[in-house]
C-alpha cells in the first residue's frame, strides 16, 4: 500500500466525511484511518455509515477511543498504518485535487526526500478572507549549510516547516524509531514531531509551491488559541529547538545566531497570539 492517511476526529463527523470522500475520489492505493476521540455528537456514527460505502471498501478504518486530544489519536493511527507514507489530516480541512498524486510523485522520484510538503491556502473565515501560503520559492540546501542552519532559515523565513498537516512522511522511519506526538500537549506538537522525525530522515526536503491544502482557520479549539498567548509554551518550544539544533549539527556560530532571530520572530508572534485573543 502507497499512503497511509490519519484524521482525528472530535465532535466534526460530517466535516470528516466531505474529507474522507474527498480522498477515496482522489487517489486510489490508500488507507485512511479516522479516529474517532470520543466524540459527543454523532461523528462516530457518521464515520462508521461513510466506511461502509462502496467506494471506502476496505480503504476507511473507524476507530473510537476515549477522548485524549489529537495527539493521542494520531499516534493510534501512526500504530496502524501500513502504507509507505504517512500524511496527517485535520478533520475540518479540505485538500485539492492532485495533493496526494503530487507528493506521492515527489517523494518516489527521489528516495532521498526525507518530506515533501505543499502550500496552504488560509480560509480566514472570521474575515472572509483567503491567502496562499507557502507557494514562494526557497532556495535549497547549500553545500557547506549544515541540515539544522537550513531548518532554521527556513523556520526564520516562514512557517511552512512547522506542522504537520502539508506534508507527507516516510512511514517506516516513524514506526521504526517509535515517533509519537505528545499527548497533552496544545502547543508546537507539530513542530517538535517534525523536529523528531528529521532526527533520523536523512535527506533534503520537496517544496510543492501550489497552495494544495485548504486550511479553514478560525475552527482552533479555545484551549488551542489560549495555548499561544503563554509564553512559557513559547520558550519550552524554542528550547526543544535548541536541543534539536545542539544533538544534529552542534551549535555553530551561524546557528547561534540564527536562533536567536527564530526567539526574536516568535516573540513578535506571541505577542499578535495575546492582541487577537483580547479582540
Amino acid at each position: 500500500m502507497k499512503l497511509s492517511v490519519i484524521i482525528p476526529v472530535w465532535n466534526t463527523g460530517e466535516n470528516a466525511v466531505k474529507l474522507i470522500q474527498q480522498l477515496l475520489r482522489q487517489y486510489a492505493d490508500l488507507e485512511i484511518i479516522a479516529v474517532d476521540d470520543g466524540s459527543t455528537d454523532d461523528s462516530l456514527q457518521k464515520l462508521e455509515e461513510v466506511s461502509r460505502c462502496s467506494l471506502a471498501r476496505s480503504r476507511v478504518k473507524v476507530v473510537h477511543q476515549e477522548n485524549a486530544g489529537a495527539s493521542a489519536a494520531r499516534n493510534t493511527g501512526i500504530r496502524m498504518a501500513r502504507g509507505e507514507y504517512l500524511c496527517f489530516l485535520d478533520s475540518d480541512d479540505e485538500i485539492k485535487d492532485g495533493m496526494l498524486k503530487k507528493m506521492v510523485e515527489k517523494m518516489d522520484q527521489n528516495p532521498q526526500l526525507a518530506i515533501s510538503t505543499v502550500g496552504m491556502e488560509y480560509r480566514k473565515l472570521a474575515q472572509g478572507r483567503v491567502e496562499n501560503t507557502y507557494v514562494s520559492s526557497r532556495r535549497e540546501r547549500r553545500r557547506n549549510e549544515s541540515r539544522a542552519e537550513y531548518m532554521l532559515y527556513l523556520l526564520l523565513l516562514d512557517g511552512r516547516m512547522y506542522g504537520v498537516i502539508n506534508k507527507l512522511f516516510r512511514t517506516k522511519i516513524v514506526q521504526e524509531n517509535k515517533l509519537e506526538f505528545e499527548v497533552g500537549r496544545t502547543f508546537a506538537e507539530d513542530t517538535n514531531f517534525v523536529l523528531d522525525y528529521l532526527r533520523y530522515a536523512p535527506g533534503e526536503f520537496s517544496f510543492i509551491l501550489e497552495p494544495l491544502y485548504i486550511y479553514n482557520y478560525g475552527t482552533e479549539t479555545s484551549t488551542v488559541k489560549k495555548s499561544a498567548t503563554e509564553w512559557k509554551n513559547w520558550q519550552e518550544s524554542y528550547d526543544y529547538l535548541k536541543k534539536w539544533v545542539k544533538d544534529t549539527d552542534g551549535l555553530s556560530l551561524r546557528s547561534r545566531i540564527l536562533l536567536q532571530l527564530v526567539k526574536a520572530r516568535w516573540r513578535v508572534s506571541h505577542l499578535r497570539s495575546k492582541r487577537r485573543a483580547r479582540g
